[in-house]
């Protein structure tokens, strides 16, 4: 292993990432259109209500998991550069910045930050309270 392959596992990890991203954002549009189309309806029945809830409750789900994947990925990125580093010649200026600015070999973890959370939290909040209240005429 050397510092080229490092590099090369962060570029397809991020890609993949990018791209798992982008269908989360359409599973999240899809949400907004179920649930407003819940709050429009004037026939919402339990069963209706349940399965869209699941809906929008596991595409949050999808959000954490793909978020802390990337952010686990890079962070062994991150050890994989300070393990070459202590054991070779040194690494490059820009292996040095991912070492300093992530925290390398942390375990994986689902947890989002403040501004994660904050944004996952505001969008369930619009969805599911679309799915659950009654329209007021």
């Amino acid at each position: 292993m050397n510092e080229m392959d490092l590099w090369n596992y962060a570029q397809v990890a991020s890609n993949t990432g990018a791209n798992q991203g982008i269908v989360i954002a359409i599973l999240m549009g899809l949400g907004f259109w179920i649930s407003g189309a819940m709050y429009n309806s004037t026939d919402k029945n339990i069963i209706g209500k349940v399965t869209a809830s699941v809906f929008v409750l596991t595409v949050a789900i999808f959000f954490l998991f793909n978020n802390a994947l990337v952010e686990w990925n890079i962070n062994q990125v991150a050890a994989g550069l300070a393990y070459l580093k202590e054991t070779t010649e040194g690494i490059s200026p820009g292996g040095q910045v991912i070492i300093d600015a992530n925290d390398p070999g942390a375990q994986f973890s689902m947890v989002p930050n403040l501004i994660q959370g904050l944004f996952l939290l505001s969008v369930l909040v619009m969805q599911l309270s679309g799915i659950w209240m009654t329209k007021k005429s």
